[in-house]
């Protein structure tokens, strides 16, 4: 299983649910007791507006097979019976970061 923080490989979604495609994603939370977690998409392209670098020395284990960015802005409820691979644990400062853009994202939709 995977903690909150961990970068892990599934069949990401398309938003029209059409088909999927192997993605990184990064789980904001532990499972809960029916296996589901919420999730921000990991892109390895840099020129999204709502992105925080998630480079290898953010990582407490593992590293990324390549420079990565998490997309604030591409938020989804997923199974944890579809993670393929968990890579590793960001450390919490990138976790705020990730939350923290999210919250400043839906605050400014609300008030606008």
């Amino acid at each position: 299983m995977f903690e909150a923080g961990a970068p892990v490989l599934l069949p990401f979604p398309y938003s029209d649910a059409s088909a999927s495609k192997r993605r990184a994603v990064l789980a904001l939370n532990k499972p809960d007791e029916y296996g589901d977690f919420i999730g921000m998409a990991v892109s390895s392209r840099s020129h999204h507006a709502n992105a925080i670098p998630l480079q290898n020395d953010s990582l407490t284990e593992e590293q990324l097979p390549k420079p990565s960015w998490i997309r604030t802005d591409r938020v989804v409820t997923l199974n944890a019976s579809l993670v393929i691979k968990a890579f590793a644990k960001t450390n919490a400062e990138v976790q705020r970061q990730a939350v923290g853009s999210l919250c400043e994202m839906l605050r400014q939709q609300a008030i606008d």
